[in-house]
Formats: structure tokens, C-alpha cells, sequence
């Protein structure tokens, strides 16, 4: 049964934890003959403690899957000194340590402006016109203006319409309306505009270098430029790619990146050892509760699924008298800087790390599956399977002669959805005599202690 399903189990904890409240059941005498006798107190204290285990267990296995993917060792996270000037990621693998980041120039786009208009929806000209975008990387463009669509509106329309790299859009001003016209930004990205066809449009946005009519230059194409650790770097756009960084140039100036393992590595670390000391804590208060689950053994399995002190110790991983671990960051951090490696081969090694070994466990010995069948069988042992028995006290006895313990054990597996036969799972009488009588142990238990006084 996989432990994910662990919170379908409530309903039944929930149904048996309130059939009636401990201080209404009363505690059955010593000597009595029957002081052995499974109280409703005690159910309810065991089946809440089970709840409690299996909940923590779901968490241990969580984090063990979280814990398991040996590539999370290789990510890094990057902390800049002036945000201003660039901000940075980090790609899996790269190089720990400080990156002196100089940037000389920012990467921009060309922008041309035409000569102001009175009006965006005055026609230029009559005719078609056939605008020619020659770009600095040797590409050719045409966009063509038909002859009801020459006005700034339209034009600008067209020219998006080509999907060229170049944008266009109509300003407003004191001297009246523009065409803009945007390119992407690089130095191969500059161009140029030339325009057969309608004379006034092509007079107005046709473009050359040093021209004395047409558009106006409003910025130049140019690239990134800058420096990483003195090694030069050129980039057509703000975002520079060099030896596992990704920079996000803002400004021209100069920053130190730090490139560290990433935190929440440390932090998956922190979690796991935190899930895995509620699991021992969980088994050593399950230790005297009466449901006589063999804890002993279940934490020595857990203990088991552990590698050697000192492989763990490399990782800052340190295991304590009470079973419990203890997690030395600094530690861990230096080992992830040191060799990620080798940290991977000791925590998730696919098979053989640390968390798979513990998130089998969680399939094994600690699944609710075993937890519960070792509860539900625990309430009902051998030690009450007499007349002096919960159930046996109420002159209930199963086939065998002795207390009814089977019941008890059937109902509670019914009720998780884990009945042991077709007819166990199809009747409910199993069910409904288990409830009848531990909602009779309240008036039973004066009667009892009267008739023994």
C-alpha cells in the first residue's frame, strides 16, 4: 500500500477516537482479575499515537523523494553586490566562487522617426508604395503599403502585419503625429529603409545613413560589451550567456557575482533529517502505549536504512544516542562545494543512497499497510484472547473458544479498506458488533467494579 494514502486512513482513526470519551469510561480495578483488560482510554491514545506515526511517515517519504535527485547537487544559486548594474542564474555545474562583472555598454535597438503630420489618418500621396527593410546582417525585407492604407495609422499597421523585426506605432507631440519604427536590438539588427512607388510616403520614411530627407536616426544598433573577469564578452541583446552564467545586464558599471551551491539544497537536507527524527520519535513514544508493536525493532530497521557514521559525517550528518540525527550545515555546504559528487553518491545515489534506502522503508517495514495490520492485530493479541479480554468481558467469543479478537482485528481492517476475505469486506456485522460493544464498555465498567468490589 503506497504511504501517500495515508490520510484515507482518518475517517477510521477518527471513528474509533470518538466513539466516547476517555473520562467517561471508567478504569477497570487491579485486582480485579481483569487489570490486563485493553481500556477504551488506551484504544484511543494507541490509535491516535498510529495516526501520528503514519502521518510523520508520509513526510520522511516526501522528503526522501525530494532528497533522491542526485542533479540537485550540481545547482547553484548567484548573489550580485549591485543589482543595478546586472543580476545573474547560474546553470548546473558552474564553478563556485566570485565573477568581477564589468559592463562597458548596453546592447540597443535602432529607432527611426518620421517628420510630424497634422494628422494620423491623412492620406500621403496616392498609390501603393513598397517599403525595402535591408538589415546589417545582410537580410532583405519588403513590407508593401496598398493604396487606401497610406496614412501613419496604416502604414505603421503594415509594417507589424510583415513580422520583420521591426515595429512600428504612431507618436503624439506638440508638432503633431510620428511614425516610429523599432528594430531589435544588435548591431546586426541595423537598417536601413528605401521605398518605390508612392513618393510622399517614400519621401517621408525611406532612411539612409547620413541622408538629408526621409526618417531621422533617433538611436543606433549597437551590442553589449563588457567584461568577466577580465575576459571580454559581446552580446546582441542584455542577456549575456558565458561559462554556465546567464548575466541580465541593467546598467553600465561593474558588480561581483558569488556563485554558491544552491540553498534549498540545504535546506532538502535539513527537511529530511527533521522527518526522519519525528519517525524515531514517533516509534519510541509507541514503545509503552499497550499496542505492543515491536518499536524496538521498527526503529532499528530505520537505523539500518542509515549509512556508516562516517560517511555520514562527511555530509555533516550526525547520529545520536537517542537514534535521532543532527545536521551540521556548515558543514554540508563546504562538502557540496568541495565534490558534489561525492555528497550525491552518499545521499542519493539511485539504489544505494541514503534516501532511496529509507523511501523503500517507507514501503516495507513503515508503510501503513504493516503499521496498521501490526495495530489492529496488537489490540486484540494473545495477552487479551480470554475470557479476561476486552470483548471477552462482554461474553463475546469467536470460533476458537477464547475472545473474540478476531473481530476487533476485522473491523478495524475493514474500515481502512483492508478486510482480510469477500465476506469480511461485503458484511458489516463485524463492524457493527465491534461498535455495540465498545459503546457498552460505559455502563458495563460500573457494573463491573460493583460486582468485584
Amino acid at each position: 500500500m503506497n504511504v501517500s494514502s495515508v490520510y484515507a486512513y482518518n475517517s477510521a482513526i477518527s471513528r474509533l477516537y470518538g466513539l466516547a470519551p476517555a473520562g467517561s469510561v471508567g478504569a477497570l480495578g487491579s485486582t480485579s482479575g481483569i487489570g490486563n483488560a485493553l481500556s477504551l482510554a488506551g484504544v484511543q491514545s494507541s490509535i491516535s499515537s498510529t495516526g501520528t506515526l503514519l502521518g510523520n511517515v508520509e513526510t520522511l517519504r516526501s522528503a526522501a523523494q525530494a532528497l533522491a535527485d542526485a542533479g540537485q547537487f550540481t545547482q547553484r544559486s548567484v548573489a550580485t553586490s549591485d543589482s543595478k548594474v546586472a543580476t545573474a542564474g547560474a546553470a548546473a555545474g558552474t564553478a563556485n566562487g566570485r565573477y568581477a562583472v564589468e559592463v562597458k555598454q548596453l546592447a540597443q535597438a535602432q529607432t527611426l522617426t518620421t517628420a510630424a503630420q497634422a494628422s494620423s489618418l491623412t492620406r500621403l500621396g496616392s498609390g501603393a508604395t513598397t517599403l525595402e527593410f535591408q538589415f546589417a546582417s545582410g537580410e532583405s525585407r519588403q513590407v508593401t503599403v496598398s493604396a487606401d492604407n497610406n496614412t501613419l495609422g496604416g502604414i505603421a499597421s503594415a509594417i507589424n502585419a510583415a513580422g520583420i523585426g521591426v515595429t512600428a506605432e504612431v507618436v503624439s507631440s506638440a508638432a503633431g503625429y510620428q511614425l516610429k519604427m523599432t528594430g531589435q536590438s544588435g548591431a546586426a539588427n541595423a537598417y536601413t529603409v528605401a521605398a518605390t512607388g508612392n513618393a510622399a510616403v517614400g519621401g517621408l520614411v525611406s532612411y539612409a545613413p547620413g541622408g538629408s530627407s526621409g526618417a531621422s536616426l533617433g538611436s543606433a544598433a549597437r551590442n553589449a560589451e563588457g567584461l568577466i573577469n577580465g575576459n571580454a564578452f559581446v552580446s546582441g541583446t542584455n542577456t549575456v550567456n558565458s561559462g554556465g552564467l546567464t548575466l541580465d545586464l541593467r546598467a553600465t558599471g561593474k558588480t561581483v557575482l558569488s556563485v554558491a551551491p544552491d540553498s534549498q539544497l540545504t535546506q532538502a537536507v535539513s527537511d529530511f533529517v527533521g522527518a526522519y527524527n519525528a519517525v524515531q520519535t514517533s516509534l519510541n513514544g509507541l514503545g509503552g502505549d499497550g499496542l505492543g508493536l515491536n518499536s524496538a525493532y521498527l526503529r532499528g530497521q530505520l537505523s539500518a536504512a542509515l549509512d556508516s557514521t562516517a560517511k555520514l559525517a562527511q555530509v555533516g550528518i550526525g547520529r545520536n544516542a537517542d537514534g535521532t540525527l543532527s545536521l551540521n550545515t556548515k558543514t554540508l555546504e563546504a562538502a557540496i562545494a568541495k565534490s558534489p559528487s561525492d555528497v550525491a553518491s552518499v545521499l542519493s545515489s539511485p539504489g544505494t543512497g541514503l534516501a532511496q534506502r529509507v523511501d523503500d522503508l517507507t514501503d516495507g517495514a513503515l508503510s501503513p499497510k504493516n503499521l496498521l495490520k501490526l495495530t489492529a492485530s496488537s489490540l486484540y493479541s494473545s495477552a487479551f484472547d480470554s475470557g479476561y479480554g476486552y470483548l471477552g468481558q462482554l461474553g463475546m467469543t469467536g470460533s476458537n473458544g477464547t475472545g473474540y479478537s478476531g473481530l476487533a482485528s476485522q473491523w478495524l481492517l475493514y474500515q481502512l479498506g483492508n478486510s482480510g476475505t469477500a465476506s469480511e469486506a461485503a458484511g458489516t456485522s463485524g463492524a457493527a458488533s465491534f461498535l455495540q460493544s465498545l459503546l457498552a464498555q460505559q455502563s458495563l465498567n460500573a457494573s463491573l467494579l460493583s460486582a468485584l468490589g
